[in-house]
């Protein structure tokens, strides 16, 4: 009796289907990658960041008695990151110390007295809807707003959560 060994192995065909699945899987996943690294870079920037300002709008409002309104600074977005070793007035009469010499994002701060209402503010973000977030609070009250590369963040005062345009 003859044995014949035979050899199995993949065809050309069936390779071309396995490339062509995992090229379709990486056009689906690189893209999601992309934003949620774009997405994480801002967030490790804009938490710090809030809670410095928000630390220094407090401590300049024992002092001064009332919170101090900020111009955009940097005065834009930049994915490289903008050198902020020389600090704009308002933060130097702050005495905020950033989490980096170079951020990418730009931050805004508003201020108002207690009765009047933020979202009336020129910079109030137009993405705002929550209820809980357009209200008019009884004492004086701050917003920050960070306008980044990839997305644009907010919080205030009398909520402190905070939000973002995109909803993450």
């Amino acid at each position: 009796m003859h044995h014949r060994d035979t050899q199995r192995g993949f065809t050309i065909l069936e390779l071309m289907v396995v490339v062509a699945i995992i090229a379709v899987l990486a056009a689906v996943v690189i893209p999601s990658f992309m934003k949620e690294s774009k997405r994480g870079k801002d967030k490790s920037e804009v938490s710090p960041m809030f809670a410095e300002l928000g630390t220094r709008q407090e401590q300049y409002k024992v002092e001064a008695g009332a919170y101090l309104p900020t111009p955009a600074f940097p005065s834009a977005a930049n994915a490289q990151g903008t050198d902020v070793t020389t600090l704009s007035a308002e933060w130097t009469t702050l005495r905020v110390m950033p989490s980096s010499n170079k951020l990418m994002c730009s931050y805004t701060i508003s201020t108002g007295a207690g009765g009047t209402a933020p979202n009336t503010h020129t910079n109030w973000p137009t993405w705002i809807t929550d209820t809980t977030v357009a209200v008019t609070p009884a004492v004086s009250w701050y917003f920050m707003k960070a306008a980044c590369p990839s997305n644009e963040y907010f919080t205030a005062s009398w909520d402190g959560k905070i939000r973002s345009q995109d909803g993450h």
